[in-house]
């Protein structure tokens, strides 16, 4: 037996995702929406590749990609919502600015800087709908 192996090399996750992808948009009778099955294989692909790589190999609308693969992602299941709250324990941090980071439900994520607490509470107050 000589060293060459014949086989056919193993597909990764992102190039079986896009030939399931090709699949579909060759046999669908008409335009349409992406299935959720062929979204749900998107979901694990975002931990292992960037949002360009995924969309480039998918031939997808990054917009789209981010709007859609979330929900199917195993982190969106997993994710819960914490309030922390900090209590001000001097006067004069009234005063010191702040800075506050949160993630939207479409992933988007929020920084919001130079707020000294006082300005922060209603703002937060505003966001919540209280």
């Amino acid at each position: 037996m000589n060293g060459n192996n014949s086989a056919t090399p193993s597909l990764t996750p992102l190039e079986a995702a896009a030939n399931q992808f090709e699949h579909w948009r060759a046999t669908r009778g008409k335009r349409g929406r992406i299935p959720d099955a062929l979204w749900s294989l998107v979901a694990p692909l975002m931990d292992q590749y960037s949002h360009n790589e995924i969309a480039a190999a998918l031939r997808l609308n990054h917009s789209k990609l981010k709007e859609r693969a979330l929900p199917f992602s195993p982190q969106a299941e997993k994710k819960s919502v914490t309030l922390v709250e900090y209590p001000i324990p001097l006067q004069a941090s009234l005063t010191e600015s702040c800075v506050v980071e949160f993630t939207c439900k479409n992933g988007s994520a929020v920084k919001i800087t130079g707020l000294t607490a006082a300005q922060l509470h209603p703002l937060v107050s505003m966001l919540l709908g209280s």
